[in-house]
């Protein structure tokens, strides 16, 4: 039973990964060095729009630049000399109230000048003057901690103290004894809780690599005991030149990064979330260097905003998996282009398409040799393949309802199977006997009209993509499981009882055995139809330029079992 459990739990999960698919599409601006670039913003501003209209979630910029900064990298912070004299100053004045007995004071001033720290800890690390005095602030907190009675808080304070400035020394002349000493079992001695490792590797290898700001060798390199926790990963591989920050969160274990510094060079994250190239880049390299923006976020698909010509801006769609050439062109200015352009160029790119709308008409392109391609005869095209909201609604409804009577059946399922132990165990108890005949039905129904309601729900709700997505086929797959399970379930089905099972008095376990293996046949077979159906759908959605589809799904329900099946025409 429990596998059939598991597979019910990895379709519902399923579902709503399938919805969350909808949130994660971005639109990432590439420009040259020496251009001007007022068209980004605006340009970001009405493709997200157009996007949104035809149902499609998108990164807003704010929140792709948070994110970036949280989960890729951002540019190394650089405090002015007056907040470097501020903290310097504030330190000093902290430092007095340690020492002159007034721990509350001193506390909350040393907690400030360590959030500066922290806050700018790649800077101040990489000159001997700053980093002595990030250390100083971080050691003189543990003391503050020990003198006001914490002593779990200056314990833990030490050993950020090592994460933090991991080869700096404590100076005997402003720290007591007991400070250093507990600074240098935390750095020194080994321990269980210094289990992290870190593995930073680059392309080119051979770069300065630096932690925290504090130079410590070169890559590749390997860090092993490490205390938990974040740690500011610097690859430089020019002079003189910060690298960009990666945050990386280190456990009791192994941790990895790889950085490419031709990317760092490029990607800027600042206010807006972008591409800028010395000269114009490559086309796979434009395609590798967008594929690495989205993979921290992350984004399932690309949309990469270049200008073609300097009146001509070209919109192209990456995947995260794999290369697509769909690509259209529309008129801008300085101000931003035409948002009803904008829409007719993005239905455009959603439906696989190449096209250039720079004459303000639509002249359809051949995606591997982008050049005009002859019209065909006309033929309807449905250029709308988001389904209206009315008819989403409708699907996610059906859908809701069906994976709740889908869930239904399953839970009768094993009330019946009880049920049917408790017949077995009591085989002359009338009242087990009805129980169990009497949920049969249920099962079936339950089951059987979930599966329809969910497959039919399918083209209905699933969001739209250039190809079938990576989650469709996996659903596929455990449809085909699913599938599998039920006719082996079926065709291994215990034998038929000699008299029926409405019989009193009889032996129940040929009843009870042969109903479950029934049961779990007919419920998989329930569960495997829309799990099946998901890249069905896709690949039917990818044709529909050139044919009508329709896709019905068929249900039939008995007293000996149910059926789920897809018929139509493509």
């Amino acid at each position: 039973m429990r596998w059939a459990v598991t597979v019910t739990a990895l379709w519902l999960c399923a579902l709503t990964s399938a919805q969350a698919q909808t949130k994660d599409w971005l639109v990432l601006p590439a420009t040259t060095k020496h251009a001007e670039a007022p068209w980004m913003e605006p340009t970001v501003r009405a493709a997200n729009r157009a996007l949104r209209r035809q149902g499609i979630g998108v990164w807003f910029p704010n929140s792709a630049v948070s994110a970036f900064r949280e989960r890729g990298s951002f540019e190394p912070p650089m405090p002015g000399n007056d907040e470097m004299a501020a903290w310097s100053e504030r330190a000093e004045h902290a430092f007095r109230s340690v020492v002159l007995g007034d721990p509350s004071v001193a506390r909350e001033e040393l907690e400030a000048t360590q959030a500066f720290a922290e806050r700018n800890l790649v800077a101040l690390n990489r000159e001997a003057d700053s980093a002595s005095l990030v250390l100083d602030v971080c050691l003189y907190l543990a003391r503050a901690y020990r003198n006001t009675g914490d002593p779990e808080a200056a314990d833990r304070q030490i050993r950020d103290c090592v994460r933090l400035s991991p080869v700096a020394t404590p100076n005997p002349r402003v720290h007591p004894p007991s400070i250093i000493e507990s600074y240098e079992a935390a750095s020194q001695t080994p321990s269980a809780a210094r289990g992290g490792a870190l593995m930073i590797e680059s392309e080119p290898a051979g770069c300065d690599l630096r932690v925290n700001g504090t130079l410590v060798g070169k890559t590749p390199t390997a860090l092993d005991d490490l205390y938990p926790g974040s740690y500011q990963v610097q690859v430089e591989c020019r002079p003189d030149e910060p690298g960009r920050v990666h945050r990386i969160e280190v456990p009791l274990g192994p941790a990895s990064l790889f950085v490419i510094d031709r990317f760092e060079r490029v990607v800027r994250s600042s206010t807006l979330l972008y591409l800028e190239f010395e000269e114009d880049p490559k086309p796979d390299e434009l395609a590798r260097y967008a594929r690495e923006v989205a993979r921290p976020l992350p984004a399932s698909v690309v949309v990469v905003a270049s200008m073609a010509d300097p009146n001509l801006l070209q919109l192209q769609v990456e995947l995260t998996t794999q290369t697509e050439s769909s690509f259209v062109r529309l008129p801008v200015s300085p101000t931003g282009p035409d948002q009803d352009v904008m829409n007719q160029a993005v239905e455009a790119l959603l439906e696989g398409r190449c096209a250039d709308f720079s004459d303000g008409t639509l002249r359809e392109l051949d995606c591997r040799t982008r050049r005009a391609i002859a019209p065909t005869p006309a033929e309807a095209i449905d250029t709308k393949r988001v389904a209206p909201r009315p008819l989403f609604i409708a699907g996610l409804s059906l859908a809701s309802v069906g994976t709740a009577s889908l869930a239904a059946g399953w839970s009768l399922f094993f009330v019946r199977s009880s049920a049917g132990d408790d017949w077995i165990a009591d085989p002359n108890n009338l009242g087990f006997q009805a129980k169990w005949l009497d949920l049969g039905t249920g099962v079936i129904v339950t089951g059987s009209a979930g599966g329809g309601l969910l497959t039919a729900a399918m083209p209905m709700v699933l969001p739209v993509h250039a190809k079938t997505p990576w989650w469709a086929w996996v659903n596929g797959g455990l449809g085909v499981a699913a599938a599998v399970g039920s006719i082996i379930s079926g065709t291994t089905a215990s034998p038929k009882p000699a008299e029926s099972c409405e019989v009193n008095g009889q032996e129940p376990a040929p009843c009870v055995n042969r109903g479950r293996d029934i049961d779990r046949a007919i419920l998989l077979g329930t569960m495997a139809a829309p799990l099946l159906t998901m890249p069905l759908v896709y690949l039917l959605r990818r044709g529909d330029r050139k044919r009508n589809v329709e896709l019905q799904p068929r249900v039939s329900v008995g007293r000996q079992g149910g059926a789920v099946g897809v018929t139509g025409s493509f």
